[in-house]
């Protein structure tokens, strides 16, 4: 099963349930050193990115970044600037998928939190007050992919949707978050957000 919804923001002036999964919180993220030590290209050699992904101990930092290489290898094809990573946004987009898996929603706002309901709050609450901002999210069973594999599926689902594409390669667009969480559901679903700004703090 796979789901995409797209979402995209024009800002010019400033304006839980029990989790199985490990490991599941913000220090599982990469930092910034470890993105900047790959290209697209290289990162698909990364020996753990061909291990099959498992719920007992899924990498979410590795997945994270499994996705915004495929993302950045879309906008190098076109020869377009790659986004640069953002520690805000993959915290912000890592926080929204754990929130729909963990509280069984699959939207931009957020049904159960007024302080975070729209993807402006959560960007806003993260340091991103002014310029364009925009958010895709998907979701997907596992079904026995590895890490790359997992990512290029996703990243190709948002590629082929006109409005998670135009996202993508917005050239306005320069730094880029992605966040993953694992529902607790039998059938391994996997939550994606993709969070993207023209400015960070």
């Amino acid at each position: 099963m796979t789901r995409l919804i797209s979402l995209l923001l024009f800002l010019t002036l400033p304006l839980d349930a029990e989790d199985t999964t490990k490991p599941a919180t913000e220090s599982a993220l990469w930092t910034m050193a470890d993105y900047m030590r790959f290209s697209p290209a290289t990162f698909r050699l990364h020996p753990p990115v061909l291990q099959v992904m498992e719920r007992a101990k899924m990498d979410v930092g590795l997945l994270n970044a499994a996705i915004f290489f495929a993302t950045n290898a879309e906008r190098e094809k076109r020869k377009l600037p790659m986004f640069q990573a953002s520690r805000a946004l993959t915290a912000c987009a890592f926080e929204h998928s754990r929130d729909m898996a963990l509280e069984n929603f699959f939207s931009h706002e957020n049904p159960n939190d007024p302080t975070k309901r729209t993807a402006w709050q959560r960007m806003e609450a993260k340091g991103m007050k002014s310029g364009e901002r925009a958010e895709n999210i998907a979701m997907r069973t596992t079904n026995g992919l590895t890490y790359l594999a997992f990512a290029d599926e996703m990243v190709k689902l948002w590629m082929n949707s006109p409005g998670h594409r135009a996202n993508i390669l917005n050239r306005n667009l320069a730094f880029l978050g992605c966040g993953v969480h694992a529902c607790t559901c039998p059938k391994f679903h996997v939550y994606a957000t993709q969070n993207f700004a023209s400015v960070v703090p």
